[in-house]
This record gives C-alpha cells, structure tokens and sequence, in this order.
C-alpha cells in the first residue's frame, strides 16, 4: 500500500499541524484509490472541535459535506491526517480505535515540535491489525 501525496499537499499538512500546535490538527484527504494507491487530489482542513493536545475531533456534518462533494467530483474520502504535538508519528489506542470504523482510509499522522515537523507516517487498518503504509511525495 501506498500514499501519494503532492509536496504542496503535504506542506499544507505541515502547515496545519504547525499552526495548530500546542493542540492536534485534523483534515481530510480527498482522491482516488487504484490497485494499492491512495493517490490525493487535494486536502482539506478540519477544524478540531475538541482542541486538545492529545486527541482531535472533526465535525460530523463537516465530514459527511466533504464526501458527498468529493462523491459528486468523482473523487472520494481517501484518508484522514492529523498530527500528534510533541510526540512521533505512531498510532495511539484512540487513533486504533477510531481507524475501526473508518474502513480502509489511510491515516497520515505528524509528530511535531514547536517549530518543526518531527516524523510523517501513514497508517492504515486491515483485519483488525495497523500497519504502515509508505508516503511517494511527488511533483509540487
């Protein structure tokens, strides 16, 4: 499995994450699935209801606007990023628990500093089982 992701794509990520610190970030990530890609067309922020350090909530309605406008584009919800303030890239039990009812979305996580970008992973769930799933950043 694969992620590909634009790099101006992921320095709005980045960019995200970098400015919701000390709290996590959350967006969505919109594209196409072919074979093992999840290949993003574009993203989308979330507002972090919750505004929390350590968890992240998006609003539902929010969500369910974005796919069904992805839906009418031809496109769909491929993943979800967010991002874990002074902490790695890893996938946290409530991030496990989530990624249950998620179905087979990639989860782009962030570790960050106060002013840098510490660690990017993708994650995605399968069986019930996490696994890692690779970052192609291509083009710009």
């Amino acid at each position: 499995m694969k992620l590909r992701i634009k790099s101006s794509d992921i320095r709005k990520i980045e960019g995200h994450a970098l400015e919701s610190f000390p709290n996590e970030c959350v967006g969505l990530m919109i594209g196409k699935t072919q074979k093992n890609v999840f290949e993003t067309i574009e993203v989308v922020r979330a507002k972090n209801t919750l505004n929390s350090p350590v968890a992240f909530e998006a609003d539902p309605q929010f969500v369910y606007d974005v796919y069904k406008d992805a839906e009418k584009r031809g496109l769909q919800l491929i993943g979800i990023y967010h991002s874990h303030p002074n902490l790695r890239a890893y996938v946290s039990a409530r991030d496990a628990e989530f990624m249950k009812f998620w179905g087979r979305l990639v989860w782009l996580i962030l570790g960050v500093g106060r002013d840098e970008i510490v660690e990017r992973k993708a994650f995605m769930m399968k069986d019930g089982k996490v696994y890692e799933v690779e970052v192609e950043i291509v083009g710009s």
